[in-house]
């Protein structure tokens, strides 16, 4: 599952598996009162623009104007290069936001590190993010 697959309507498949769905359920359950408190705002599955046919990654926190400052995907193993493949597409369009892909089936956490230009790993750095107070892979489990 990714930023480009369509899989809108009853009956389209393939949809993320359900492992996928509670982890961004688990986000949003123990970030969306934090983000909230600091004015901001968390969506699933929400376009990084106000065009309904844009990208819509798994979760986005937008500003108050909503500008997507963090765009976070969630993946298995085997797509996780495609999905930060795609999110390096978004960097072009977005180069101030922060960038996250989760791997669910290894509990891994990925961050495009803008300084260094490459991606960080929860397995060598704690991974945090410019608007939560712990790391963002916390807030999956």
């Amino acid at each position: 599952m990714g930023l480009l697959d369509n899989y809108s309507g009853i009956g389209m498949s393939p949809r993320p598996k359900w492992q996928h769905q509670i982890a961004m359920s688990n986000f949003m359950t123990n970030a969306a009162r934090e983000i909230r408190r600091e004015g901001l705002l968390v969506l699933t599955e929400a376009t990084v623009t106000d065009d309904w046919d844009d990208l819509a990654p798994d979760l986005v926190i937008f500003d108050k104007l909503f500008n997507p400052l963090t765009v976070i995907e969630i993946t298995r193993t085997e797509q996780l290069n495609n999905i930060i493949y795609k999110c390096e597409e978004l960097m072009e369009r977005f180069p101030d936001s922060e960038y996250f892909v989760y791997d669910y089936e290894h509990e891994v956490l990925c961050f495009y590190d803008i300084q260094t230009g490459q991606w960080a790993t929860s397995d060598y750095y704690e991974l945090r993010s410019t608007y939560l107070s712990k790391p963002v892979i916390a807030y999956f489990q």
